[in-house]
C-alpha cells in the first residue's frame, strides 16, 4: 500500500508525480496530479505506446467537446493528443494514469488507427457510499488499484486494517493486495476508485464502469 495524503492541489498552477515509476518499479502505472487556473488550456503530448485517462479531481474540465465534472474520467487511446481547458470559476484539478507496460508488448500505434480492444488497461468508476457504507473489501490478481477520496472522511480497508482518509488522499495498491472503502458516521462518502491490468489480460469482475468515461462502483462489495 502506498498512501499519498493530501494528493489533490488546492491551488493552481501545481504539479506533482504521484505514483513514479522510476522510483518503483514494481507498479503497473504512472500517477501525476495537476491544478490548472481557471480559463487555462494545455495541449497533452501523446503517448505513442500506450493510453492515458485524465479523471476529474476537483472543479469542471473542457475535453473532447464535453465538460466533465469531478469523477468523470475520460480515455485517450495510444497515439492520440488531446486539448484539456479548465472552466472559468474555480481552479480545476486532474489525475492523469498512464499504464507502464513493457514496450515490447505494445507496440507504437498511430492515431488514425483502431486501438485493439487488449490495450484497455485502465478502469475507472466512481463510488459514493451512505454514512458507514462500505465498498469491498477486494483483492484483485489482475490489476494494481488505486483510489482518491473527493469529499467526506472515510478509512481505507486494506492488508494493515484500516487506516483513516480525508478528502484528497490517494491510495495505490499492488495487484494481490486488499483494498476497500468505508464511509465515516457523519456523512457520504464519494471517492475515485481505479484498476491497472495487464495488455490482454481481463480485468476481474469486482466492479464495472464504462470505459470512456467514470462508471458506478458496486458500494454492497
Amino acid at each position: 500500500m502506498i498512501l499519498v495524503p493530501a494528493a489533490v492541489p488546492r491551488t493552481a498552477p501545481a504539479f506533482q508525480r504521484l505514483i513514479d515509476p522510476e522510483q518503483r518499479p514494481a507498479v503497473r502505472a504512472g500517477l501525476t496530479v495537476e491544478a490548472l487556473p481557471p480559463g487555462v488550456r494545455v495541449e497533452q503530448l501523446p503517448y505513442e505506446s500506450v493510453e492515458s485517462v485524465t479523471v476529474v479531481l476537483s472543479g469542471r474540465l473542457l475535453a473532447a467537446g464535453r465538460i466533465l465534472s469531478p469523477g468523470e474520467a475520460l480515455h485517450h487511446r495510444p497515439g492520440t493528443s488531446y486539448r484539456l481547458t479548465a472552466v472559468r470559476g474555480a481552479p480545476t484539478a486532474v489525475l492523469t494514469v498512464r499504464p507502464t507496460p513493457p514496450r515490447a508488448v505494445i507496440p507504437a500505434q498511430r492515431s488514425g488507427s483502431a486501438p485493439a480492444p487488449s490495450w484497455r488497461q485502465v478502469e475507472v468508476g466512481t463510488v459514493r457510499l451512505d454514512p458507514v457504507g462500505v465498498c469491498g473489501p477486494y483483492a484483485d490478481r489482475a490489476a494494481d488499484a488505486f483510489l482518491v477520496v473527493l469529499s467526506g472522511a472515510s478509512s481505507f480497508l486494506g492488508e494493515l486494517g484500516e487506516v483513516p482518509l480525508l478528502p484528497g488522499d490517494l491510495v495505490y495498491v499492488r495487484a494481490g493486495e486488499r483494498y476497500g472503502l468505508r464511509a465515516g458516521r457523519r456523512g457520504p462518502v464519494t471517492a475515485v476508485l481505479g484498476r491497472v491490468g495487464t495488455p490482454g489480460a481481463a480485468l476481474g469482475p469486482e466492479w464495472d464502469s464504462r470505459p470512456m468515461r467514470s462508471g458506478q462502483a458496486d458500494p454492497q462489495g
